[in-house]
């Protein structure tokens, strides 16, 4: 004797794209804090002042915004990184790998935290080479090059805040269903 199963007309949950789509944006927010680092340690440009004095600008030299920058880049590099796995696994197992409430408001305090710092140094960035960058004596300097290059840091810390605050508010997301 054959038991058969009784039928349901059921059919399986589409998968969520939101585990995706955060991992996504913490790459996305990895790769442009990466690429703000680099542009930020090779960018230099030598200076000659009125009197005649040459001087090297880096990103540490003269201008604490600049440093300020690569500080706020690599917090939120070395925080990325460390959320970069949890969200893989997310994507591949679709659960999370700790379900604890105490460690969701941790990862939602963080994004908090992490999205703010890289936003004040994405307008720190903007603000000082904007008014320097007009300040500047020698329209064609090498130092013209430099706050140029700058400007490119800066959009691409710009991006990583941008990922930064979609994987904020998936955080946001998990944080009152306590999934």
């Amino acid at each position: 004797m054959e038991m058969s199963l009784p039928k349901y007309d059921y059919e399986e949950p589409r998968p969520s794209r939101v585990p995706l789509i955060n991992l996504a944006a913490r790459l996305v927010t990895f790769a442009s804090l990466a690429i703000t680092m680099v542009v930020l340690q090779t960018n230099r440009a030598t200076v000659t002042t009125i009197k005649g004095d040459k001087f090297r600008l880096t990103y540490g030299n003269y201008f604490h915004t600049y440093k300020y920058m690569f500080y706020v880049s690599t917090v939120g590099i070395v925080y990325t990184a460390l959320q970069v796995p949890f969200a893989a696994f997310y994507v591949i197992v679709k659960r999370r790998v700790f379900n604890s409430d105490t460690l969701l408001r941790i990862e939602f305090y963080c994004d908090k935290f992490v999205t703010l710092l890289l936003g004040a140094g994405v307008g720190a960035a903007f603000g000082a080479t904007r008014d320097l960058k007009e300040y500047t004596l020698n329209k064609e300097s090498s130092s013209m090059h430099y706050f140029d290059m700058n400007f490119i840091a800066a959009t691409f810390i710009l991006l990583g805040c941008l990922g930064s605050t979609i994987s904020s508010i998936f955080s946001s997301w998990a944080f009152p269903k306590g999934e």
